[in-house]
């Protein structure tokens, strides 16, 4: 009988590292950082086309540190299930000048405030 006990003792320790870690695993990956599979061809350089996995941070969005040039990956808002990356290219208030048509970019230039409360973004 005793050698039952200590043999479910043991189990149960071990079953207990098992969903201590399982438990890390988690928050680590729902909380702090995550790997995300990228690929297309609009972040070109900084991404490859052929994919690139990157570790996507959670915390920078929850104490407001995103500014200009940061990579975001989003959720689509036509197919939730899937992720979008982009490129922040202006926060609340900036001005942003683009063109509509690269080939006549002296024509077709449009200048945009944008609006608050919104960041504006390039990418796939």
């Amino acid at each position: 009988m005793r050698q039952w006990r200590s043999l479910a003792k043991e189990a149960m320790d071990r079953a207990f590292i098992v969903v201590k870690f399982l438990c890390f695993l988690h928050v680590t990956d729902s909380y702090l950082l995550s790997p995300t599979h990228v690929l297309g061809p609009s972040m070109l350089p900084t991404l490859n086309l052929t994919g690139d996995v990157v570790l996507a941070e959670h915390l920078s969005h929850r104490v407001g540190k995103l500014g200009p040039g940061d990579v975001v990956l989003v959720r689509s808002p036509f197919d939730p299930k899937k992720t979008l990356t982009k490129r922040i290219v202006a926060m609340e208030g900036d001005k942003v000048a683009f063109s509509l048509d690269p080939t006549r970019s002296h024509c077709s230039r449009s200048l945009v405030v944008w609006p608050p409360n919104s960041i504006g973004s390039l990418g796939q």
